[in-house]
């Protein structure tokens, strides 16, 4: 179905609405919008708390899908705009039978590395430095320096390990776990552990759990600030080297995408220096883990733009995925994670392709 275009989105609608016999204006009850067509702006987003566990299933299965063999998690976000595309008025949210909140039993992987970059970001800020502020990391042998935007440019775009480690070391244990991992923030399962570049790590003089995190120093222009080495005290409920579910992944791409958008309460509060550097990492093209994202793109129109960030670990590929036509009143998060090997989403994203673009959840 390669050549998708936002034709096509709008027909399947149109063509939706008619068989059921429904209005598709403005002003009528229940309406069901296409285009950019969506009601009133001052309509709140209803309460996306409900997850939808059996729709989806049923849409893959209709289509001949087959699980990968060792595992698979799906979550489907249908969010829709007002007609100015200023905010957001509502939230269809679907997963395959209830594997969007599941901690265990999968490897998110590099995935969790844009919620290091997003949180070091935000606490660089607060420490009064901005990401071109210089990092320098005191081990038990040569101290390494980077500057934050280095980290997050290597974390999100060619996935360094050791990126992320150093990012998360910089944020601190408790102010992840105490500052950003909150409910406010969307979360409530998140926690990261443990280093990622672990034989590396370590070798540096570094602790491998990242409750310890290094001295370091923060300098930028004439101001210089010294941080000791801390030991996180806050206790988190997880037993892996990283912990989250798909909706948390979701969720956090969300914020970051449309943060403007977003009422207060929900935003992230990132600076919008911040905000432009996550969305270029997150929307460019990358030599590794963009299998699921070749699949999803021929079904969207050549002008919708895709933010993702790809994980591989222990046979688990996980991409976290959001979508966004300018030319559409809809976008769409799409986060996977399927077992084994990097092809195992392969089948699944054709055919989430094929439901959004026919228009097949519309209710």
């Amino acid at each position: 179905m390669a050549g998708k275009s936002t034709g096509l989105l709008r027909a399947a609608c149109m063509a939706i609405i008619a068989a059921a016999a429904l209005p598709g204006g403005a002003d009528e009850p229940g309406e069901r919008s296409c285009g950019r067509d969506t009601g009133p702006a001052s309509e709140p987003a209803p309460s996306a708390d409900v997850v939808d566990t059996t729709t989806l299933p049923a849409l893959l299965r209709e289509r001949g899908f087959t699980p990968p063999s060792g595992g698979f998690l799906a979550y489907v976000e249908e969010i829709t705009f007002d007609e100015d595309r200023e905010q957001i008025v509502r939230r269809r949210r679907f997963d395959y039978g209830g594997t969007s909140a599941q901690v265990t039993g999968w490897n998110p992987a590099s995935t969790v590395k844009l919620f290091a970059a997003t949180a070091a970001l935000l606490r660089m800020r607060e420490l009064g430095f901005d990401p071109d502020a210089t990092i320098t990391y005191h081990g038990s042998g040569d101290d390494h320096a980077f500057t934050l935007r280095e980290l997050v440019e290597a974390a999100i775009g060619p996935s360094d390990n050791l990126a992320y480690d150093y990012l998360t070391v910089f944020s601190g244990f408790d102010y992840l776990h105490g500052d950003f991992f909150v409910e406010a923030h969307g979360f409530g399962r998140t926690a990261l552990r443990v280093a990622y570049a672990r034989e590396q790590w370590t070798g540096m003089g570094f602790d491998d759990f990242f409750r310890t995190s290094p001295a370091m120093t923060v300098s930028q222009d004439d101001r210089v600030l010294e941080r000791p080495e801390e030991h996180g005290a806050t206790q988190v409920e997880c037993s892996q080297a990283a912990c989250t579910t798909l909706l948390e992944l979701g969720e956090t791409l969300r914020r970051i995408v449309f943060q403007e958008k977003l009422p207060p309460e929900e935003s992230l509060g990132l600076h919008p220096d911040d905000l432009e550097l996550l969305r270029g990492l997150l929307g460019s093209t990358r030599s590794r883990g963009e299998e699921a994202v070749k699949v999803l793109r021929p079904f969207f129109g050549s002008g919708a733009r895709i933010y993702h960030k790809a994980g591989y670990a222990s046979e688990w590929f996980t991409d976290d995925v959001l979508i966004d036509d300018p030319d559409l009143d809809r976008a769409w998060l799409i986060v996977l994670a399927g077992n084994p090997g990097r092809s195992a989403l392969d089948d699944a994203a054709r055919l989430v392709g094929e439901i959004l673009s026919t228009g097949a959840l519309d209710p």
